[in-house]
C-alpha cells in the first residue's frame, strides 16, 4: 500500500509536488481502489447476521435474554464504506483542490464516459 503519510508529510515540509511525482511512492497510481467489493461487504454482513441469529436462537432455547446483535453491528461499523472509498495520493488531492482541479475532474469524466470494456 502506498505510503500516504510520508507524502503528506513531505508536502507539509514544502516539498514541490512535481518532485514527489518524479519519485512516486505510489507506483504511479494516483488512486488506490476500494479495499473490498460491495459483494464482499454484503457477505461479511450476512455472516455476522447469521452468527447473531444463531446466538439469539441458543439464548431462546436456554431461556436467556436474547443478546443484542453485536456481531452484525460491529461488522457494519468495521466494513461500512470499504466498497466505495478509495485512497488518493495527497499530491493528487492537492491538485484536485487547486484552481486547475476542474480540468483533472473533466478529463477523468471524459475518460470514464468513453471507456470501452471490450478491449
Amino acid at each position: 500500500m502506498a505510503d500516504y503519510h510520508s507524502v503528506q508529510d513531505a508536502l507539509k515540509a514544502g516539498t514541490d509536488p512535481a518532485m514527489i511525482c518524479l519519485i512516486c511512492p505510489w507506483d504511479r497510481y494516483c488512486i488506490s481502489p476500494p479495499a473490498m467489493t460491495a459483494g464482499e461487504v454484503e457477505k461479511r454482513l450476512a455472516d455476522a447476521t447469521a452468527k447473531d441469529e444463531a446466538a439469539a436462537e441458543a439464548a431462546r432455547a436456554e431461556g436467556r435474554t436474547v443478546p443484542m446483535p453485536a456481531t452484525m453491528l460491529m461488522t457494519a461499523i468495521a466494513y461500512a464504506g470499504k466498497d466505495t472509498s478509495a485512497q488518493v495520493c495527497p499530491v493528487f488531492a492537492l491538485r484536485l483542490r487547486s484552481s486547475g482541479g476542474r480540468k483533472i475532474a473533466d478529463a477523468t469524466k471524459a475518460l470514464m464516459q468513453g471507456w470501452d470494456d471490450s478491449q
